[in-house]
């Protein structure tokens, strides 16, 4: 029997993992991302630990794995300071205090039945996306304003880590607060 046309399967899910610090300064951080970062009016600034992959796992697979790393990582104090640009198309605000914990974390996530999602040709580099742009004049402008508003030392304790659901059309759902370790 032919197989019927037009017919296709349905995407799979994407999930993400991410933190949403809190520290003070925090409004002027996305009053400076909505000017430009176009993701601004998607998701409030954050940091990606494992980035969106669509996957046959189910949100439970997903949700275990993540619980089951997370449950043994103990909160991580972190500053940010340092604002740099980025394969010419980014600007970041990177971490300093706690930027080795956090490449930790985000390894030890992209364990198991996460590893085949890792991409390998992208060093994982802990940051808060400021400004994207594949205009360099422009990018360079985000990178100037940046490095005068941005000269202080910003700093919060990551405590847990969010589970993501990022829909094809760009919307992305929170699903969860997973708590790190707490003693």
């Amino acid at each position: 029997m032919p197989a019927k046309l037009g017919r296709s399967r349905p995407p799979l899910p994407r999930f993400a993992v991410a933190w949403f610090p809190r520290f003070a300064g925090l409004e002027g951080i996305e009053a400076f991302r909505a000017r430009h970062d176009p993701m601004a009016a998607l998701i409030p600034a954050h940091l990606t630990l494992v980035f969106p992959f669509a996957t046959s796992l189910t949100r439970l697979q997903v949700e275990t794995h993540v619980k089951r790393v997370a449950s043994r990582w103990p909160p991580i104090p972190v500053t940010f300071r340092a604002v740099r640009m980025h394969a010419n198309e980014f600007v970041f605000l990177t971490a300093s205090r706690g930027a080795e914990s956090i490449v930790t974390l985000h390894d030890r996530l992209y364990s198991r039945s996460f590893l085949p999602y890792l991409r390998r040709e992208l060093p994982y580099e802990p940051h808060i996306t400021l400004a994207r742009n594949a205009h360099f004049e422009a990018l360079q402008a985000a990178y100037e304003e940046a490095r005068e508003t941005f000269g202080a030392e910003l700093g919060d304790v990551l405590r847990a880590v969010t589970l993501l659901s990022v829909e094809r059309d760009g919307r992305i759902e929170r699903l969860g607060e997973i708590a790190l370790h707490s003693a």
